[in-house]
């Protein structure tokens, strides 16, 4: 009989081997929590090494890993021991460290090849963002590095590098020296300049913008300067401005600028809503590069008042603007605008053809002034029944004084607005008056990353040169509504008539508050509280109390800007002003 036999081979089952780790002589938190973080005996302690020896392995890895991280944030003598005990299940690991006293910055020198002086003023610790007597931190020690080469690039050194960085401890008095040894490489001066990426911008349009001439020794925020003048003609959706990659002949170094063009036709629509007021909606259409030197053209549509019960008090604006930059000179724009006004609020109705030319120059960056003339012809009825026709001519004259970090949703800085406005009529009544004010935001990041923004506004204006009754009802100080005092409907606040409607008055004055809190990245939170009043006389009258409105508001914040939710109610309200308002629109209250 013959018999045929086989082994069949079991299964290989994986072997691990659990272990419990403790860290002993740490008291500081975060100096605990970035160990922890650091070794993989922690970080991997849901997965097992295969064996005991893998084990130990994981061991004397993490004791270099430890204390290249205690030497990190300045703990140059300090001790870790790490014990493996396999004998029980699951294995003990006994991290013990015994950091000792941090290490701090002494000497920090800055030369040249062979302890060479640099040229201009010495580069000081401060200048590099090292405090002398402060932890010695590695990561000080590198960033420092950065700083350094900018501080070389200020002074003309666009090419320069770090030839070596040299860190020597002293354990007798547990301090460190650096030394940075720098390579500055030519004195750079800018060379000739090549713009790439145009198709239908003239090019002459983005060289008004280069604040250098050739040969000019190079300075950084002169490349900076060129961008933001260039991404300011809003053509263009990216604006690369840089020297070339090595230097030129004697450090004359050509300089390169890149642009990719924004589509010339845009297209929009936008919305808000309150309570008093209904839904307002808008549409636009625009042109970035009309005639290819960035001429702009907008044609806008608002209608307002949706949803009154008459249909005819709703609102509409029909609005042509047109804006030449470079006009004449350079950083002077020509803007025409017209515009078709039905205005129904509850103060007068007018039906307006308003006609404006102006011109405004940048004086600097912050900066901007602008005068001109508009004419208008209005028909406006001021209730109950009197109807004034008029043709009135304006000498706008504005200045423009803005330090903040966003135009949309600033964080940072301050702005100043200030409108002042002569009027001649002409025909009927020679009456002739100046309308005044000037507005104030400021805006305060208290960590630096726009997570927690106390915002302030103040606007106070005047009229003078004429009666209340000889001045137009439209041309009136009003205050109230969404962009003014939140918590009262439009125009509600300051003197009435004696139907109870808005009356207007000669005088301004608006205060408001905000904290603006981010609860995450897209989505905040703003208390707010906004006060003021409107009188009857051209000055301010402190004994009239100021009216008060408080409440919250919700943001969400997207590539274009805030979206705007706001809930508030008067706090010392009058006889028919409602309990509470409920606005909705794009951007912030100020």
């Amino acid at each position: 009989m013959l018999a045929v036999g086989g082994i069949v081979a079991a299964p290989v089952l994986a072997q691990q081997t659990p272990y419990e780790v403790s860290l002993t002589g740490v008291e500081d938190g975060t100096l605990r929590e970035l160990l922890e973080g650091t070794a993989t005996l922690f970080r991997l302690s849901g997965q097992p090494p295969p064996s005991p020896i893998g084990l130990r392995r994981r061991a004397d890895a993490d004791r270099e890993r430890l204390q290249t991280a205690l030497r990190s944030v300045g703990y140059y003598d300090a001790r870790v021991e790490i014990a493996v005990d396999t004998s029980v299940e699951p294995a003990r690991v006994a991290v013990t460290v015994t950091p000792g006293q941090v290490y701090n910055f002494d000497r920090i020198t800055v030369a040249g090849a062979g302890g060479a002086p640099l040229e201009g003023a010495p580069i000081t610790a401060g200048d590099i963002g090292i405090q002398v007597g402060e932890p010695a931190l590695s990561a000080t020690v590198v960033d420092a590095e950065t700083r350094l080469t900018g501080q070389l690039a200020a002074r003309g050194f666009a090419f320069a590098k770090i030839a070596e960085r040299r860190a020597v401890v002293d354990h007798e008095t547990r301090t460190m020296d650096v030394t940075y040894t720098v390579d500055p490489g030519p004195l750079t001066r800018f060379g000739q300049v090549s713009v790439e990426g145009l198709d239908q911008v003239y090019e002459q349009l983005v060289r008004n913008r280069i604040p250098w001439e050739p040969g000019d020794e190079y300075r950084p925020d002169e490349i900076e300067d060129a961008r933001q003048a260039i991404s300011g003609l809003n053509v263009f959706s990216s604006v690369r401005v840089g020297l070339a990659r090595e230097p030129g002949p004697d450090g004359v170094t050509p300089v390169t600028i890149t642009v990719a063009e924004r589509p010339r036709r845009v297209i929009g629509a936008g919305f808000s809503y309150s309570t008093e007021d209904g839904f307002a909606t808008n549409a636009y259409w625009g042109h970035r590069n009309l005639f290819g030197g960035a001429e702009q053209l907008r044609l806008s549509a608002t209608v307002s008042r949706i949803g009154e019960n008459d249909l005819t008090d709703t609102e509409v604006r029909l609005n042509a603007n047109f804006r030449k930059p470079d006009f004449l000179t350079l950083n002077q724009a020509l803007i025409l605008d017209a515009n078709l006004i039905r205005e129904r609020p509850d103060a007068y109705d007018r039906d307006a053809i308003v006609l404006s030319a102006l011109l405004e120059r940048q004086l600097s960056d912050r900066l901007t002034v602008s005068g001109g003339v508009t004419l208008e012809q209005s028909r406006v009825v001021d209730p109950p029944d009197t109807t004034t026709e008029s043709t009135l001519v304006g000498v706008p004259l504005t200045l423009r004084y803005d330090a903040t970090n966003d135009l949309l949703n600033p964080t940072s800085g301050f702005r100043t607005d200030l409108l002042l406005t002569p009027f001649q009529q002409i025909g009927g009544a020679d009456s002739n008056f100046t309308v005044a004010r000037i507005t104030n935001s400021a805006y305060y990041d208290f960590r630096g990353d726009g997570w927690y923004v106390a915002a302030g506004r103040l606007s106070v204006g005047s009229i003078f040169g004429s009666s209340t009754a000889d001045i137009p009802a439209d041309k009136r100080f009003y205050a109230g509504g969404g962009g003014s005092i939140r918590g009262y409907g439009y125009q509600d606040v300051g003197p009435r008539d004696a139907f109870g409607d808005p009356a207007g008055g000669r005088s301004l004055l608006e205060v408001g508050a905000e904290m603006r809190v981010k609860v995450t990245d897209t989505i905040g939170i703003v208390p707010f509280i906004d006060g003021g009043n409107v009188y009857e006389s051209s000055t301010l009258d402190f004994s009239e109390e100021l009216r008060w409105g408080a409440g919250i508001g919700a943001r969400y914040y997207t590539g274009f800007g805030p979206l705007r939710l706001d809930v508030a109610v008067p706090l010392n309200k009058q006889p028919g002003d409602s309990s509470w308002q409920l606005y909705i629109s794009i951007g912030q209250a100020f």
